[in-house]
């Protein structure tokens, strides 16, 4: 589903009266099957983890080649985006796949972060992180209530993709005014109650 741009409309409270207008964010929707880990998905990531650390680990400026962490969204603007996320539950993590976008910079970062582990302590960090159960066709960290990795262990793909609506809405979040979310469409629609900064 292509997210669509977000619009104003009026909307009404419990009581069916007006309440001033809104903007309403839409925003695709995860509709994979919840299925069990198998080994297989965890023996790919293990193998792209080993791969990544050998890399890094031949860099001689190990440390320079770290990727920021982008700051968190604060106030209004996080309470919207975590919304959001929550409603779609995932929608694109579908191509993080067993490799979960995890690059030589990332490893480079949690390294910085985290001195005191070494690779192979890397290693078993991550894959402690999957999840018994997790989507069907979708990341091998993508489980029942999100992404089991924090945002310092994210790629820098996840900790900066928004989708369309969502996208629109943070770069643009000037706004005062409330925020309906809408996830999906038709009858597996969700949607949000009326935010309000």
């Amino acid at each position: 589903m292509k997210p669509r741009q977000q619009r104003r409309r009026r909307t009404c409270d419990a009581d069916g009266e007006p309440i001033a207008d809104n903007v309403t964010l839409r925003v695709p929707r995860n509709d994979r099957a919840l299925v069990p880990m198998t080994a297989e998905r965890v023996r790919r990531l293990r193998k792209h983890l080993l791969e990544t650390l050998l890399a890094w680990h031949r860099v001689q400026d190990r440390g320079g080649m770290a990727s920021p962490l982008p700051p968190a969204f604060d106030g209004f603007t996080a309470q919207v985006a975590q919304t959001a996320c929550a409603l779609c539950q995932g929608w694109c993590c579908k191509g993080g796949g067993e490799h979960a976008y995890l690059d030589e910079r990332v490893i480079a970062r949690v390294s910085q972060a985290m001195p005191e582990l070494g690779r192979w302590s890397i290693l078993r960090m991550y894959l402690a992180r999957v999840p018994p159960s997790g989507y069907h066709g979708s990341c091998v960290f993508h489980g029942e209530r999100g992404c089991t990795l924090d945002r310092s262990l994210r790629s820098d793909v996840c900790n900066n993709y928004f989708c369309g609506g969502l996208g629109s809405f943070v770069t643009t979040s000037e706004s005062a005014e409330p925020v309906v979310v809408i996830a999906g469409e038709g009858e597996q629609m969700r949607k949000s109650p009326v935010l309000r900064p």
